[in-house]
């Protein structure tokens, strides 16, 4: 193991634990606030636009409000399935109120008959964030991957402001997200 790996691994811990904390303190009100600021950062976008939420799992801060908000202003919404193990990520169509299915992991995903699609915005979970805005996972790389094979995608993390992480080890293959969208307000890359 690279000492870069180790050290996103002791990072991980730390960022679940403050996570963690977060989510118990006012995990609600946080989702309502980002909801609020993710709003006006998609306000000028074309009403075609589809977004890539996800289901979250545990202390994510979750995107669902979000999710009904953009779709009461008319956006479609995607959720993400994992197809296989080291690929990246397909996206279904799905609605509010359509069924969801125990995917890869336990996580929900639409049913199989949903139709595949590319989303023009995926909005990504985190472990932590730096000002630079690249995002720490939980190290599978499928989100990575998915950035990484759809260029066009812009992709924000949904994250507690909290989740900053002051120095975040870098590798190759990671790439920066376009913002980090929070309950205090949307953060764009310093450089």
């Amino acid at each position: 193991m690279s000492s870069s790996q180790a050290s996103k691994n002791t990072l991980r811990q730390h960022a679940k634990k403050m996570r963690a904390a977060m989510h118990k303190m006012y995990a609600f009100e946080a989702a309502e606030k980002a909801t609020k600021h993710g709003l006006q950062l998609f306000k000028d976008m074309p009403i075609t636009t589809i977004i890539g939420l996800y289901a979250p799992i545990g202390d994510e801060l979750d995107p669902r409000i979000f999710g009904h908000s953009l779709e009461k202003a008319g956006f479609k919404l995607a959720l993400p399935v994992v197809e296989a193990k080291g690929a990246p990520l397909l996206f279904k169509l799905w609605g509010q109120g359509d069924p969801l299915i125990k995917g890869a992991y336990g996580i929900k995903e639409p049913e199989a008959t949903a139709p595949t699609i590319v989303p023009d915005v995926i909005i990504v979970p985190l472990l932590g964030y730096d000002d630079d805005c690249y995002r720490l996972g939980w190290g599978g790389g499928y989100y990575d991957r998915t950035i990484a094979k759809y260029s066009a995608i812009k992709a924000f993390g949904f994250a507690y402001a909290a989740q900053i992480i002051d120095e975040l080890p870098r590798e190759k293959h990671d790439l920066p997200l376009q913002g980090i969208i929070t309950e205090t307000g949307i953060i764009l890359p310093k450089k």
